[in-house]
């Protein structure tokens, strides 16, 4: 903007008589309102700052640290604060453009500078309409939902794609290491195979996608189907080894975008933060129960575990994800234990997980019996009247009525999705 400014009312004056006389202010009104203008566009942008530190604070008190992140990623939180900073730096620089500029003439600064506090002034009620939505936690629990939807149903499609999937004959297994310690964050597909070449072999993955990892902790194996490695890598063992180590990508962060735990684990601090002592709301932990619960019967599409994410004629890369009952016990054990004396979040978990079973696969059922029988007894047994211990044991009841009747699963799970 300032080189627009250095162009029309400094360099080529000519440009400047084309334009229509009313978008032209004086000199006197330009250097006037430009002026102004600086002061407040700095003290909007501190009274931004102000603002989303307090979202940030009500954030972390009310929901869960986790939270923050994404109010901080969001493009219009920390980039409303650039535009204001901008204004101001342009307000002033184009103060020092115009006292080379006669006070007889028309200048363009001015009027772009009124555009650019219209600009500002409009982002900033877009800003303050999205915060006060977001800070609804209705709306923040869809948004997460929503979020983890996506990553949910990218990962049920890679277990039911890999099914087939089955462990070739092991000639000889070598330990994979991690060279960081960090969160597992991706891994380099392209970098492992330029790596192992023509190599017949398996590269098994066993540590998951946002788990926490020290450097030395053993974190894949390397399946190779014949005896040895091939002769010209034996000498060089170990460098072979340190690059495929370094195909596992380390960082201080997770991997907010592509692991479908973090916005679970998400929901989870939530359920845990509303059924606390200290804010004590068990409608919220419910509906967050309530996502957390479709979420889970949209992953268990299939019983498998094992996902193909990079295969050759001679290699495949193998990623190990949580079995179904890893997922339902990573899911529910903290809110089955500070929510299982309320009987209404203790309903909620029960009925969550009778969900999960009507939506899930076949396949996984069985695992889902046998923690939603765990569950109950750990629930049941902390109800202190019998009424309450009454209501938890008809859910019992009616899951095991119904967990043995005919269902388009397909339909059922379609129906949740939209549901929820």
């Amino acid at each position: 903007m300032i080189l627009i400014v250095w162009f029309l009312d400094i360099k080529d004056i000519e440009i400047k008589s084309m334009l229509p006389q009313f978008l032209l202010l004086s000199v006197d009104v330009s250097k006037s309102f430009l002026s102004t203008l600086a002061g407040v566009f700095l003290t909007v942008a501190t009274f931004t700052f102000t603002t989303i530190l307090t979202v940030m604070t009500t954030y972390s008190s009310s929901f869960t640290p986790r939270v923050v992140q994404r109010f901080i990623d969001k493009p219009h939180v920390l980039s409303l604060i650039g535009i204001f900073i901008g204004g101001f730096f342009y307000s002033v620089l184009s103060l020092f453009i115009m006292q080379y500029v006669s006070s007889g003439q028309k200048v363009f600064a001015g009027t772009l500078g009124v555009v650019y506090a219209i600009t500002s002034i409009i982002v900033f009620m877009l800003f303050v309409q999205q915060v006060i939505r977001d800070i609804k936690v209705v709306n923040l629990i869809q948004d997460i939902y929503d979020e983890a939807l996506i990553l949910v149903g990218i990962e049920a499609e890679q277990r039911k794609n890999s099914q087939r999937f089955e462990e070739e004959k092991i000639g000889k297994t070598i330990g994979i290491y991690a060279n960081k310690t960090g969160y597992f964050y991706d891994v380099d597909f392209e970098g492992i195979m330029k790596q192992i070449g023509d190599i017949s072999c398996e590269l098994v993955i066993h540590k998951k996608i946002g788990e926490y990892i020290s450097k030395g902790v053993y974190i894949a194996d390397l399946n190779l189907t014949e005896s040895e490695l091939p002769d010209e890598l034996k000498e060089e063992k170990g460098e072979f080894l340190n690059k495929i180590s370094d195909s596992f990508l380390i960082n201080k962060t997770k991997n907010m975008s592509q692991d479908y735990h973090y916005e679970i684990t998400t929901l989870i601090e939530i359920a845990l933060r509303a059924i606390s002592p200290g804010i004590n709301d068990p409608n919220t932990a419910i509906n967050a129960i309530g996502k957390i619960s479709n979420l889970l019967g949209q992953l268990f599409s299939t019983e498998n575990k094992f996902i193909v994410l990079k295969s050759t004629e001679n290699a495949k890369i193998i990623y190990t994800s949580y079995s179904t009952q890893e997922e339902l016990y990573l899911s529910f054990y903290q809110l089955i234990f500070y929510g299982k004396e309320d009987p209404s979040v203790g309903y909620s978990i029960l009925e969550g997980l009778y969900l999960i079973y009507m939506i899930a696969d076949d396949s996984a059922k069985d695992s889902i019996v046998e923690f939603f029988n765990y569950a109950y007894d750990v629930i049941y047994q902390s109800m202190k009247t019998e009424f309450d211990k009454k209501h938890i044991k008809d859910i019992r009841d009616d899951f095991f009525e119904n967990k043995d009747e005919e269902s388009d699963a397909y339909a059922v799970r379609e129906e949740g999705a939209q549901s929820f």
